[in-house]
């Protein structure tokens, strides 16, 4: 016959020992969780049965604790992803918004130098307007006065 303390103190040992397991199966980020599988009290009021099923929660617990940590790496991966791509596309923008306002300068410049060309043109054409109506003026003033020289001879 086994004295029930030596028993309970056996298999707290035994607990303590896959405590110890699992808390170094649990990784560096959680060494500070307060880890246990069983209470005293659980060992004594509940059957193998529902120990069982406590120790298969827990471990249930543990796997999806650990999902959900590769989850959220995942998503913060995805984040600096889109982050990165963000960049990318704000880099595209303002390279694109660059070209677009060399573009308007480039076309700017042509009007102006059209625009030139044009004011050249219409000196050389008023010149040579003022030209032919000097001309045009002196030849009237010379019929006029060839006109008026005719007149007195008559």
């Amino acid at each position: 016959m086994v004295p029930p303390g030596a028993l309970v103190k056996f298999v707290q040992k035994g607990l303590h020992y896959m405590e110890m397991e699992a808390n170094l199966s649990n990784g560096a980020a959680d060494i500070d969780e307060e880890f246990s599988f069983f209470q005293p009290l659980d060992l004594i009021s509940k059957d193998v049965n529902e120990l069982q099923v406590m120790l298969r929660e827990s471990k249930r617990k543990e796997r999806d604790k650990e999902k959900d940590r590769e989850r959220s790496k995942e998503n913060e991966k995805e984040v600096e992803r889109e982050h990165d791509g963000d960049c990318s596309r704000m880099k595209d923008k303002d390279r694109h918004e660059k070209q677009k306002e060399r573009e308007r300068e480039r076309e700017k410049m042509e009007r102006e130098k059209e625009r030139e060309r044009e004011k050249i043109e219409r000196e050389a054409l008023e010149g040579e307007r003022l030209k032919l109506e000097r001309e045009r003026d002196m030849k009237m003033e010379k019929i006029e006065k060839e006109n008026a020289y005719e007149k007195k001879l008559e």
